[in-house]
């Protein structure tokens, strides 16, 4: 994610999403301190979860399948295929949608 993150530049913003209630903001910000993640981290009200299963799928809310939600410009959200993503596939998607 960090690769890509350089390639992109400004206008691109990403946010992991977690889906565990039991994990707290602050949980999440020491993680991401930890890893050296410099992208936003937020745990996902249940509203947003039900929201993110009826449009994608509830197989959206598990975290080992490596989802990733890209909202283009236009507000339009696409549901990348499952799996762990290299930087130059998601930099590809992300330039596609811009």
């Amino acid at each position: 994610m960090a690769a890509a993150l350089r390639v992109l530049g400004d206008g691109v913003v990403l946010v992991s999403i977690d889906v565990d209630q039991n994990e707290s903001a602050d949980l999440l910000a020491r993680y991401a301190d930890r890893n050296n993640h410099e992208w936003a981290f937020a745990v996902a009200p249940v509203d947003m979860q039900r929201a993110l299963a009826a449009q994608f799928g509830r197989n959206v809310l598990n975290p080992p399948t490596g989802n990733v939600i890209l909202i283009d410009p236009s507000g339009s959200a696409t549901l990348l295929r499952a799996g762990v993503k290299p930087a130059d596939e998601l930099v590809q998607a992300v330039q596609g949608a811009r």
